[in-house]
């Protein structure tokens, strides 16, 4: 589906107590037994009551978190601490209106607090009260101009009132606050298609693409050093400069590389850590940890890390495509055409990162039959070749397809696979039938554009980019909903467990497990490179169930 539903997913609230986890007082060290026993020994101090509330709301348990709480509000008349806490517990409880109801008393007490005017306004948005959550967010803004969830939140709201030009104002406001942020740019840009603005979108496109990390100089003189053979002198260098500037990624990469060469495992993996903490999007980084991760026999850690990848190089892919679709929409042909050739050109990678992460899978399986009991994998435990492992997840994939036809990501995943191997029809045939069963799948509209225009099928191609690009209104709603359903994890799991009994031993089940897990991808609110790792696990020899395991994608995925 479109890259705009991303923004659907954007800003919410796991829990109200998400919003208040630095108000509330609580220490790592506090145990429930123990705070218990000292508040009952203290019973007038409100510290010890909240501490006591916020143990056993960290615990699930409820009843005795209000109790406390409530203790802690009958302590003290006048602050918010104790009635953001109750706002928490009915929030947990899937009482809206009396979460409503604690954060609007709290109000009272501090009106310039912007966290508990942005809960008031998600309480609203949950309770479908728009315009009301709409005031309630600007005004969290007008005390906190750089509180993002609030503009997020409005432009979630204002796509789902198909009103394109006030999403595009909340994402200009992002996109100023943080010129580098590719996420933003992106975003910013498909809202420019969408409303019919193809040269704005051309320039934001075009400032995403370009986005590159902070270098400086000195870093290729540690380079030139290492090169002449004064490895130790190239590291220190690069040591003193990692430490001055740790916020310039490239230096932390550069200096990876080097412990690579010196043999220092660890530190090369912390350096390459480094670098995207500062800068999480850069795609070397990333694909030089799942390198070093291979190296040393870490499958698992590799292939995670490769999925990871594969996401960052797929944003780069549709930046160029939404770059090309709207140079065509200006009749810029050539120039058109040349965005989507490079594209085209980063596509490959995605194809051998997946391929990897299905192989290495594999690999870690068969070391895992072929260890003694007892020892861990290493390195060197069964070479298996590359060829014959991913002939084996091509069977798998084939294997679940003739059991499960109707699941657009199999169809999709199958397709990379025939890619990597130069089956280059028979990707095309997986891709088209994964848009057949999902016609607004994006990540399968790119590749079958991909695909249609390296056969000289240009015009389909640009058509099928467009299509991939869209934002289709009757879906917009659905996965609206669908998010503020997501963000009330209880009442989430609770509808998915009741559907899941009324069709118990129906097909229905597993086709609506495998929907609802790609739904909660098209909006952000799954880990997409967890989510791919599951589902290659879920190919697993022996597994004769493949496809319901997919509750785990349900019930153990958090927010990317």
């Amino acid at each position: 589906m479109s890259y705009l539903l991303e923004a659907l997913g954007r800003g919410l609230l796991t829990n109200l107590r998400s919003a208040f986890e630095n108000q509330l007082p609580h220490t790592a060290e506090d145990e429930l037994p123990d705070l218990q026993a000292r508040a009952a020994a203290s019973p007038s101090s409100k510290d010890l009551a909240m501490r006591l509330g916020m143990a056993c709301l960290r615990e699930s348990r409820l009843s005795r978190a209000r109790e406390a709480f409530e203790r802690a509000s009958e302590l003290d008349k006048t602050g918010t601490q104790a009635l953001l806490g109750l706002a928490s517990v009915y929030d947990d409880l899937g009482q809206v209106p009396r979460a409503l109801d604690y954060l609007r008393q709290a109000q009272t007490r501090d009106p310039g607090d912007a966290a508990v005017v942005f809960a008031i306004a998600f309480s609203l948005e949950r309770l479908d009260r728009a315009a009301e959550a709409k005031a309630a967010y600007q005004q969290a803004i007008d005390l906190c101009p750089q509180l993002r969830n609030a503009y997020e939140r409005l432009a979630a709201i204002a796509l789902r009132e198909r009103n394109c030009a006030e999403a595009v104002v909340q994402y200009e406001r992002l996109v100023e606050m943080e010129p580098g942020d590719l996420e933003a740019l992106l975003t910013l840009g498909n809202l420019y298609l969408q409303a019919d603005r193809p040269a704005e979108a051309i320039d934001q496109y075009q400032q995403a693409l370009f986005i590159e990390p902070e270098t400086d100089a000195s870093g290729v003189v540690a380079e030139g050093l290492a090169d002449e053979g004064c490895l130790h002198e190239a590291i220190h260098a690069l040591e003193k400069l990692a430490r001055r500037y740790s916020g310039v990624a490239p230096f932390h990469v550069q200096l990876g590389d080097l412990y690579v060469k010196a043999g220092h495992d660890a530190k090369a993996i912390e350096q390459y850590q480094s670098a995207l903490e500062a800068q999480p999007s850069f795609l070397e980084a990333t694909v030089k940890l799942g390198t070093q991760h291979m190296r040393q026999g870490r499958f698992v850690d590799a292939a995670i890390t490769f999925n990871r990848a594969v996401e960052l190089n797929d944003r780069l892919i549709t930046a160029f495509v939404g770059l090309g679709v709207a140079q065509h929409a200006c009749g810029r042909e050539q120039e058109s055409l040349a965005s989507f050739d490079l594209a085209a050109s980063l596509e490959p990678s995605t194809t051998l990162l997946f391929s990897e992460s299905a192989r290495l899978h594999l690999q870690t399986e068969r070391h895992t039959e072929t260890m003694p009991t007892g020892d861990e994998p290493d390195d060197s435990a069964v070479a298996v070749g590359h060829d014959e492992l991913v002939e084996e997840a091509l069977r798998r994939h084939r294997q679940a397809l003739a059991g499960t036809p109707g699941h657009a990501d199999l169809h999709y995943r199958y397709g990379l696979l025939l890619r990597q191997v130069g089956r280059l029809g028979e990707a095309t045939e997986a891709f088209r039938r994964a848009v057949a069963i999902n016609p607004h799948y994006s990540k399968a509209l790119v590749k079958l554009g991909i695909c249609l225009k390296e056969a000289g099928q240009v015009d389909e191609a640009v058509e099928t980019f467009q299509r991939a690009l869209r934002l289709h209104d009757k879906y917009v709603d659905v996965h609206y909903q669908l998010g503020l359903l997501f963000a009330q994890r209880a009442q989430f799991d609770l509808a998915v467990e009741q559907f899941e009994q009324a069709v118990a031993g129906n097909d229905r089940n597993i086709a609506f497990q495998a929907n609802l897990a790609l739904a909660l991808q098209n909006i952000g609110l799954v880990d997409r490179a967890a989510a791919t790792w599951r589902s290659i696990c879920e190919l697993s020899r022996g597994d004769p169930d493949i496809l319901t395991v997919r509750e785990r994608i349900l019930r153990d995925s958090e927010k990317h």
